[in-house]
């Protein structure tokens, strides 16, 4: 049965061995945003799953059932002392976590059996079970504020309204950045063999100089897949290439990532990275600086 097809505990049974697994890859430490994004670079599935946004019936506001699911299989594993977290501090394993063995592990038995002791004891206390909150998930909408970045759907909404054309100057505007210089050439073979931007990266450190190919997919349905990298490598190798970059506003397939890690280097930049990277360079971006109140403002003496 396919993920979307499974019943609510089953979504969340589903999400547990991927966040073990790649917690447990990055040496037992990651902030949420990143298992998240891991997760749906490693199963194609829960990558959908996580796009499909829902609107309630009752309110009209939009919400992601992935972050309920994901949320309540985090819990699941703290529960069973498998992983720790604080409100703003990153997911840890716990020793148990870090070595156990995910071929091994029965997650309905060993997990979701054993949380519901746990959910029992709160839904007690808040007067709330779990499957109350699971079902009515359309009215926790501060749950969903809590982890929603409005920046970058807001970002990733406007790269989606941009044009093909405008979408290519874009990522060379980023690439060049990020130091690529790109020249004529680049302009000359933007439209032969999936190619649109030919330069080079010379690295300060060793004073080393390499050429650079990209290839610029805006897509707002499809993700890149396998066929397209190896089209690309394919171009790469036509321009004697060093190493390329891939940039698309959506996401790869589990295996288009496999492809690009086959053959000469390819740097693949998918929606998640490109919010990193405008805000890390800022790129046709303001920032806006705040304030806050210290301790002090509060105190009544």
């Amino acid at each position: 049965m396919k993920l979307k097809e499974l019943p609510s505990d089953g979504k969340i049974a589903y999400l547990i061995k991927p966040i073990l697994k790649v917690l447990q890859e990055a040496g037992g430490q990651l902030e949420r945003s990143e298992i998240k994004e891991r997760i749906c670079d490693l199963d194609d599935q829960i990558a959908e799953f996580a796009e499909n946004i829902k609107k309630s019936k009752k309110t009209g506001n939009t919400y992601s059932e992935f972050n309920f699911k994901f949320n309540f299989a985090i819990k699941d594993l703290l529960f069973n002392d498998i992983l720790t977290y604080r409100d703003s501090s990153p997911v840890t394993l716990t020793e148990k976590g870090l070595y156990l063995e995910l071929d091994k592990l029965d997650v309905e038995r060993e997990i979701i059996e054993t949380s519901k002791v746990h959910w029992d004891e709160l839904s007690k206390k808040n007067k709330k079970s779990k499957i109350a909150d699971v079902n009515d998930n359309e009215e926790e909408t501060q749950a969903e504020e809590k982890i929603k970045d409005d920046f970058k759907e807001t970002l990733l909404s406007a790269i989606a309204k941009m044009s093909p054309k405008k979408f290519e100057a874009f990522s060379r505007a980023l690439l060049n950045r990020m130091g690529v210089e790109f020249t004529e050439k680049g302009a000359q073979i933007s439209n032969d063999g999936g190619i649109d931007g030919y330069g080079y990266h010379i690295d300060g450190n060793d004073f080393r100089t390499t050429r650079v190919v990209i290839q610029c997919k805006r897509y707002n349905v499809a993700p890149v897949s396998e066929p397209e990298i190896n089209q690309f490598l394919g171009a790469m190798n036509k321009y004697q290439a060093d190493y390329g970059v891939f940039i698309t506003n959506g996401r790869f397939t589990n295996s288009a990532r496999n492809a690009a890690r086959e053959g000469s280097p390819i740097t693949l930049i998918d929606g998640n990275d490109l919010v990193k990277l405008i805000i890390k360079y800022e790129l046709y971006i303001t920032p806006v600086k705040t304030y806050v109140l210290d301790e002090f403002y509060n105190t009544e003496e």
